[in-house]
């Protein structure tokens, strides 16, 4: 059975998380340090082209922005506080896993499933980030 790939990214294409969690404080600085801004940075955003780690990450044709919503008060006490992964759909899986493997960050590429789709954990900062294949990459047709 091939693995499920998602369509190609368009050129130009904007990458757009939101992060809910309830450590905004803790959340923004992993992120900051992930997008290269300052401490105090309040706009999560990059352009094509940074030079950050995210550039690293997601290829330097990435753009995007990430926001921190607080975890809303009737939930606080109920969820158990964890992490979940920050997903973001990259046409070359292998090529990324690589640039994040040599910039010395920790990978886990999921093991191929029948029907599944192709990705990857990077983890930085106390944060994970899913790199989902697009197109036709990463084995398969």
């Amino acid at each position: 059975m091939e693995s499920t790939k998602l369509s190609p990214m368009p050129p130009g294409t904007i990458q757009h998380a939101l992060c809910v969690t309830d450590d905004e404080g803790a959340a923004l600085g992993g992120l900051q340090a992930v997008l290269g801004l300052p401490p105090g940075s309040a706009d999560l955003s990059w352009e094509p082209g940074s030079p950050a780690l995210i550039g690293t990450i997601l290829g330097a044709s990435s753009a995007g922005t990430i926001e921190i919503e607080p975890l809303p008060a009737e939930l606080r006490g109920r969820l158990t506080p964890g992490t979940t992964a920050i997903s973001f759909a990259v046409d070359d899986l292998e090529g990324r896993v690589a640039a994040c493997r040599a910039a010395g960050l920790d990978v886990t590429v999921a093991p191929d499933r029948p029907g599944g789709l192709s990705y990857a954990v990077v983890a930085v900062a106390g944060l994970e980030f899913e790199l989902v294949a697009t197109g036709s990459c990463c084995g398969g047709a």
